[in-house]
């Protein structure tokens, strides 16, 4: 099996006397024992993450409350090899604020839910700390049957995905009107995070424009593209901006296929969705991870088809739950999310020219420093489904205005 490279060889601070500490914090046992050694194994598959080093281990103990117990974990660390992952995130508080996300937030909209008779699932919380290292702890719940997943190609299938996120921004929403920090807390400024997509903005555009002025059916598209190439990252950082029309929540902000969990029936359809990774949170735009969820987590045919009808049930399950969750405040129309869909079209466009070539790849073939430094390769260029897909999207932004904007 493939991993991370930089997973191979775990940091020798990750031994059994760090883990008795952890164990111990979270038993609240002074006394608490290693029942024997724990056995780390990287975290991840190529191509499934970038923020973080991550490993996977089971932690044997034995406590006076539970007696002898394991506990499966998952460690999220702070990068610290040298490198562009290093480099991107180095000064970046995303591991502060994931921190806080699982031990203030995710618990206060459990709450909140299960008060309204809904369901809330994450990853529990185990242990976490800034200094001397930068780690967050996290129950594996991989052993709960929960799975990461492909491309989703059925409208049931995504409704738990809708429903999740619909139930995250409606939490946020009630909490910020009662607590006045909540925005300040969750402010996040994407615009040093973006630069660093520079390179690789630069990379797609001109394999894009290489592809469309050799290929029959893009003759009407060239210089609209050629025209956007040197705008598309400012517009882009200003869609992540809060919305002035529209009602703002706590966006997920990377809210992705391989960012969710996904309990599964006996025929293998996924039926409940867990979000996981909430590293760049924000106050924001919903239209921020409405875009991730029709983009990068729905197959392409099924967003074709269903496009329409995934918005609104988006729009129907958050506007219930506000209800329930007592909001008395005023919630935008349909119409008026629609509207600010088309208004933050620059995120679509994005992850068109960026992201969507690599759909076309094994993502465990995906290297993301590459990827960020404008080094990587169009994979998609021979591809009839591209061809036909760009062709359609590019025109239909080229119509909305999308590029002028």
């Amino acid at each position: 099996m493939q991993y991370s490279p930089d997973e191979r060889e775990a940091p020798g601070w990750l031994n059994d006397g760090f883990f008795l500490q952890v164990i111990r914090q979270f038993t609240h046992d002074a006394n608490a024992r290693l029942c024997h050694g724990c056995k780390l194994r990287p975290g991840t598959k190529p191509g499934e993450h970038f923020a973080s080093v991550m490993y996977r281990t089971t932690i044997h103990y034995r406590s006076h409350q539970r007696g002898e117990a394991s506990l499966d974990v998952i460690l999220k660390i702070k990068p610290y090899q040298a490198g562009l992952k290093k480099d991107v995130l180095e000064d970046a508080d995303l591991f502060l604020k994931e921190i806080r996300i699982y031990s203030k937030v995710l618990p206060e909209m459990k709450r909140r839910l299960e008060e309204i008779g809904e369901t809330f699932h994450y990853p529990r919380l185990v242990f976490a700390a800034e200094a001397p290292q930068t780690i967050l702890i996290l129950e594996d719940v991989s052993g709960r049957g929960w799975k990461t997943g492909q491309y989703i190609t059925s409208f049931e299938e995504i409704v738990p995905a809708i429903k999740s996120i619909a139930k995250f921004h409606a939490a946020s929403v009630v909490m910020e009107r009662e607590d006045a920090s909540f925005i300040c807390q969750n402010r996040c400024d994407v615009s040093e995070k973006f630069q660093a997509l520079d390179g690789m903005l630069k990379k797609s555009f001109s394999d894009l424009l290489v592809y469309m002025r050799t290929t029959e059916g893009f003759e009407h598209l060239v210089q609209p593209v050629e025209k956007l190439q040197g705008k598309l990252l400012h517009n882009l950082i200003d869609s992540y901006g809060p919305s002035s029309t529209c009602l703002n929540v706590l966006a997920h902000g990377d809210f992705h296929s391989k960012n969710l969990l996904h309990q599964y029936t006996r025929d293998g359809l996924v039926c409940e969705t867990m979000l996981i990774d909430y590293q760049i949170c924000s106050w924001t735009t919903p239209a921020v991870d409405l875009y991730y969820l029709l983009d990068t987590i729905v197959d392409q045919s099924l967003k074709e088809q269903h496009r329409e009808e995934i918005i609104y049930l988006y729009y129907e399950e958050f506007r219930r739950l506000l209800h329930l969750l007592g909001y008395l405040g005023r919630i935008n129309s349909l119409q008026e999310l629609h509207m600010e869909l088309l208004r933050k079209g620059a995120i679509e466009l994005f992850h068109y020219i960026a992201l969507y070539p690599f759909r076309f790849i094994d993502r465990t073939k995906i290297d993301f420093e590459a990827l960020l430094s404008g080094q990587g390769q169009n994979p998609a260029a021979s591809s009839p489904v591209y061809r036909r897909v760009m062709r359609s999207v590019l025109t239909r932004f080229l119509h909305q205005g999308v590029m002028e904007s």
